[in-house]
């Protein structure tokens, strides 16, 4: 037995469904962030912190909050103020300025936040630590910045930024973070 098909219409296409990109949260906060959404910013990555102490300072007066914190070992301060100028002007912090006695290894502003990480020195101006405290230092940065950046910072053994705010002479390698083929650090 033979069975055979008789001409007839096209079938008709299976509609596909539309597409509808969803945009990407963007994780960059605003000013004022408070000190503590950072301190469960870097636990939430997976950073082992200790928290020593708060600060809550004085009602009106600046810094507004001031976490004592301990990563890898090390003193990390979390330090905030009401606003961008209000740190600025409490702290004249200078990217261009070296750090001297009584300063941390690393230090970083944003927004209304001062990070500071390693220990204040009480005999002279900081010095280059090891490595492992770079490498630290380094995956702080890598959280920081998708959150307050971009960063600005001052140390003894500077980390490449990822949104580095190019300064006056710096090249386009230097200001791009880290170095094209580089990995990128993971807390």
């Amino acid at each position: 037995m033979l069975v055979g098909a008789c001409g007839g219409s096209t079938p008709t296409p299976t509609p596909q469904p539309t597409v509808v990109p969803t945009p990407t949260p963007d994780p960059h906060l605003t000013e004022p962030v408070s000190a503590g959404r950072i301190q469960q910013a870097l636990q939430k990555a997976g950073f082992a912190i200790t928290a020593n102490s708060a600060d809550a300072g004085v009602q009106g007066a600046e810094p507004r909050t001031t976490l004592n914190l301990t990563y890898e070992s090390w003193p990390l301060l979390i330090v905030e103020y009401s606003s961008t100028a209000a740190l600025q002007t409490s702290t004249g912090f200078d990217p261009k300025r070296k750090l001297v006695l009584g300063e941390p290894p690393f230090e970083f502003a944003a927004l209304n936040l001062l990070i500071q990480y390693g220990p204040h020195t009480s005999n002279g101006a900081p010095t280059a630590p090891e490595p492992r405290f770079v490498d630290a230092a380094r995956r702080l940065v890598a959280v920081l910045d998708p959150l307050i950046g971009p960063l600005r910072e001052r140390a003894v053994a500077p980390v490449p930024l990822p949104t580095a705010i190019p300064t006056a002479g710096a090249s386009a390698s230097s200001a791009a973070g880290t170095p094209s083929g580089a990995a990128s650090p993971t807390p």
